[in-house]
């Protein structure tokens, strides 16, 4: 799996931000909005005319054209950097439209392709029509055909009045119709940024033979989709750098506000929903290019849009504080803008609607035409996917599952991973020469994935955590020592991690471990140590300098739990369970020899292996799983024989959680697929 541009769309990516890095963009500039009591002036220039003209001059706008018409007949992923560029710069041009056209035009004859590229490469563009009166973004098109003549009204097209022609999804297909035919009509309206918006009504309309291209209705609404989304995903990247670099300068009280913990915890609310908009158009991106149904999610990048990011981006004009609202400071567009695309895609409940309606369930991956970038399992990991559902259904007893709701450590944790380990599940993604499988982190998640789904615990810490980091930093004895017997399902890891002082400021630990001889005498308590209480190892953040910088100063030991010096008391959580501790160290020895890595080495193995432990603490199917429940409690009946399911809240609900699951789904196949190079904000 690989979520990384190729080459050619590095290139566009690049080119794309030295024209934006060129141009002025003028941050008052409203497009002829109307101010109180006036309306907007028909005839203004409704979009960025410049920096039209120069994305023209370099050649941007004629990526998806024919090679016979002056292009570079790139696709889908070819030319989806140049849309995210112009959202981070929140550029206003007919770019999303025109480009969705070029892109439907592919799927055009050779001929009738040529002959409508032919007038874009100077500049020239087509505006898509697509929604109607009470359908936004066209899902079942009005607009028809009757004796050769197109009828219909179409709502909130972009930079009408200036294309050349308009694209339009009827119920007989796509027809183009020139802006000058007999019978448009083209009204503008009103819209928050005041970028060009229009109703364009078709009364009459004569086509001519090459009008109808005979391409349904629903490729050039995908594009259309798929081309507003990816402005969008570039349009919160922009607005939260934007956010950024304010509150990284911005000073309160002698320091950066960006330092004030409610506002860090702002930014990374703002991140997440970023990444989740990244993730799901890439997703929707790759699968159209592949010629595979990408209707889900599709649905789930305008649902973000709507109902996500505009809700973002207030967060991010409150933190700006009064400079956010200044007409002269760019943060307004960005805003006002993605108001303007959550309204164009009619809502999040309407795209709530649309995804209730689509069937979840999805086919093994086809073999990919381009494997360069690749969103989705392959056929070997589906069928991988299949056995781990079989073998973890019906793993756990009923009396198992009920001794681990208040003792989730004891006698039947111990029975099932042991099981595990009989039965050479547990080293899935492990190389084979410590015993593993072979496979990947791909199929390690996988693993994971159906484990959690079918509510089978898993040895997280030890065997994603401890046994990777052994692998690539133990010595030949620790690795000899602990590897096997990992697999086996026989020894068990705890982390101590935590302090009482010492929680997110992980790099001010206290406990010490002071050299004597071969060995190390550590002194000191941890909390919420998971799974203290029946390890056998607990894998021991100390501080082996005082004197040194907090973070260079620290060393990672394996301390044995039979030594006489560790003691825990049990920390019972607030739904009666027993799987987290205080752990306490009094003149405990630990051999020189279980020491991981270099002494003061410690940090750098702290982070890598927490953001190995929070992928694995982050599955999508522990979310999936439990909607299957509800997803069961849905298809019964309620007290009034009506199937539950079939409430619009229902629905909506159920719709709303299978959003939430793919694009987990994602992020965790996207830092799984990273390896070693994961980052640290998305493990988080």
């Amino acid at each position: 799996m690989d979520f990384a541009l190729d080459a050619t769309a590095c290139a566009v990516r690049d080119v794309a931000a030295d024209v934006l890095s060129r141009h002025e963009a003028e941050w008052s500039a409203t497009f002829g909005k109307p101010t109180f009591g006036k309306q907007a002036d028909a005839h203004a220039d409704d979009h960025d005319g410049k920096l039209w003209q120069a994305l023209v001059d370099a050649g941007l706008l004629a990526l998806a054209l024919p090679e016979s018409a002056g292009g570079d007949d790139l696709g889908v992923l070819g030319v989806a950097p140049l849309l995210r560029a112009l959202g981070a710069a929140a550029a206003v041009t007919p770019a999303i439209g025109a480009i969705a056209a070029e892109l439907t035009l592919r799927s055009a004859d050779p001929d009738t392709r040529a002959r409508l590229a032919a007038p874009l490469v100077s500049g020239s563009w087509y505006s898509v029509a697509v929604s109607e009166p009470g359908d936004a973004l066209g899902s079942r098109p009005t607009a028809h055909i009757v004796d050769g003549k197109l009828t219909g009204m179409k709502t909130g097209v972009l930079h009408a009045d200036g294309a050349s022609a308009f694209f339009v999804t009827t119920a007989d297909g796509v027809v183009v119709v020139p802006r000058d035919a007999d019978g448009v009509t083209v009204r503008r309206t009103p819209s928050s940024s005041g970028a060009g918006e229009y109703t364009v009504t078709f009364t009459d309309v004569a086509l001519a033979d090459g009008d109808i291209f005979g391409i349904d209705s629903a490729v050039l609404r995908d594009q259309y989709r798929l081309a507003l989304a990816r402005y969008a995903d570039g349009l919160i990247d922009g607005a939260t750098r934007l956010t950024a670099g304010h509150v990284s300068t911005r000073e309160q009280f002698g320091k950066p506000i960006a330092l004030f913990q409610a506002v860090s915890q702002q930014l990374a609310d703002i991140y997440v929903i970023g990444r989740g908009m990244e993730l799901a158009t890439t997703a929707a991106g790759w699968r159209l290019s592949q010629g595979l149904d990408a209707g889900r999610d599709l649905t789930i990048a305008t649902y973000w849009l709507a109902a996500e990011i505009p809700a973002t981006m207030r967060t991010m004009t409150h933190l700006h504080g009064g400079i956010g609202v200044d007409l002269t400071y760019p943060l307004h567009r960005y805003f006002s803008v993605a108001k303007d695309l959550a309204r164009l895609v009619g809502g999040a409940a309407v795209q709530l609607d649309e995804l209730a309606s689509i069937d979840g369930a999805r086919s093994a991956a086809a073999e990919p035409e381009d494997t360069t970038m690749l969103v989705d399992l392959t056929p070997e990991q589906y069928a991988l996917r299949g056995e781990m559902r079989s073998y973890f259904t019906g793993l756990v007893s009923a009396d198992d599952a009920r001794e681990m709701l208040t003792d989730r450590h004891g006698p039947a944790y111990r029975r099932i991973i042991k099981r595990m380990g009989t039965d050479e599940r547990l080293g899935v993604g492990w190389p084979k020469e410590y015993g593993g499988k072979g496979f990947g982190e791909i199929e390690q998640q996988i693993f994971t994935n159906e484990a959690v789904r079918a509510d089978v615990p898993l040895p997280s810490v030890t065997l994603q955590t401890v046994g990777p980091t052994l692998q690539a930093l133990g010595t030949d004895e620790q690795k000899k020592r602990f590897l096997p017997a990992i697999l086996a399902g026989e020894v068990h890891f705890a982390i101590g991690y935590t302090e009482p002082d010492a929680g997110t400021d992980l790099a001010s630990l206290t406990t010490t471990a002071v050299r004597d001889g071969d060995h190390y005498i550590v002194n000191g308590q941890k909390v919420f140590t998971t799974g203290g209480h029946d390890a056998d190892y607990i894998w021991l953040a100390c501080r082996t300098d005082k004197e040194a910088p907090k973070h260079k100063g620290i060393t990672i030991l394996i301390v044995d739990t039979t030594d006489p010096g560790f003691s825990w008391t049990p920390i019972i959580t607030a739904d009666g369970a027993h799987h987290v501790n205080a752990t306490y160290y009094n003149d405990v020895r630990v051999p020189v020899s279980m020491r991981v890595g270099e002494e003061g080495g410690g940090w750098r193995l702290i982070t890598t292996q927490l953001n190995h432990e929070r992928v694995m603490l982050g599955p999508a199917g522990k979310l999936d799983g439990l909607a299957e429940h509800v997803r069961e409690w849905a298809r019964g009946t309620g007290p009034d024989g009506t199937v539950i399911g079939e409430h619009t809240d229902v629905r909506r609900t159920l719709a709303q959680i299978d959003a939430y699951v793919r694009i987990n789904e994602l992020l965790n196949w996207q830092v799984a697929s990273t390896g070693e190079a994961i980052s640290m904000a998305d493990a988080a």
